[in-house]
């Protein structure tokens, strides 16, 4: 059972970008009570944000400084956890930047926050970790 909501980048970053075709629902979706993110998300964020095609590119202080004005918590998880997580991936021979899914995943889930998510291709590893999630 979850206590929250949260978000992952696919996500976040629409609702930080006005041009995006994505934004007002994404938007909307994270006033519906998103106070929480994992703090992968927030990294992840800027890079995908400073590294976004010409012209669309926002530069390292402008990403910095909308990341940082955002009205959310980030947080992580023990370093026990991280543990666990390697072996998982392992297990379930996840790999690439499904690592980093199931980071955002286990974050969620360890925090009890149902994960917002637009990332359809993520679905089989938010279903192997066993994180309570919505697609957008």
């Amino acid at each position: 059972m979850t206590a929250g909501i949260t978000c992952d980048t696919s996500v976040l970053v629409p609702a930080l970008i006005s041009w995006h075709r994505e934004h007002e629902a994404a938007r909307h979706a994270i006033a519906g009570g998103v106070d929480v993110v994992p703090a992968h998300v927030v990294i992840e964020s800027y890079s995908v944000l400073t590294r976004l095609p010409a012209p669309h590119r926002i530069s390292p202080e402008d990403a910095a400084n909308v990341l940082s004005r955002l009205a959310v918590r980030a947080v992580g998880v023990p370093d026990s956890t991280y543990r666990a997580l390697v072996t998982e991936l392992g297990r379930s021979r996840l790999t690439g930047g499904a690592a980093y899914d199931a980071l955002v995943a286990v974050t969620a889930r360890h925090h009890r926050l149902r994960l917002l998510t637009r990332d359809r291709r993520a679905r089989g590893t938010y279903d192997s970790v066993g994180v309570e999630y919505t697609m957008l």
